[in-house]
């Protein structure tokens, strides 16, 4: 996923991604939990996990046991499909899906 929409970044970052290796059902929903990796412009990387969360799905950094939980919120995870990241103070980021392939 490429960023869509960021406070301060209205027209969006190619080089802003985030990368998820999660298991989708066909009708391309979220079924588990997986891995992510957000690729930051300055080509830093930050991996994390998918957790289940009451009513959804939500992103954590692996870097401690103590990071926040970022709100994931997405119905298809299609290409051309727009994902919400929502950080623990209510800033949100909009991704929009560009690949998808088969693990």
């Amino acid at each position: 996923m490429l960023l869509a929409y960021a406070p301060g970044r209205p027209e969006g970052d190619l080089r802003d991604r985030l990368e998820l290796r999660v298991p989708l059902t066909p009708q391309g929903w979220l079924d588990d939990g997986g891995s992510s990796l957000r690729v930051l412009p300055d080509g830093s990387e930050r991996p994390g996990e998918l957790v289940a969360v009451e009513g959804g799905w939500a992103l954590r950094s692996t870097r401690s046991e103590d990071e926040p939980l970022w709100a994931l919120e997405g119905r298809v995870f299609r290409p051309g499909e727009l994902v919400t990241l929502r950080r623990p103070d209510g800033e949100e980021h909009i991704f929009r899906v560009v690949n998808v392939e088969p693990d």
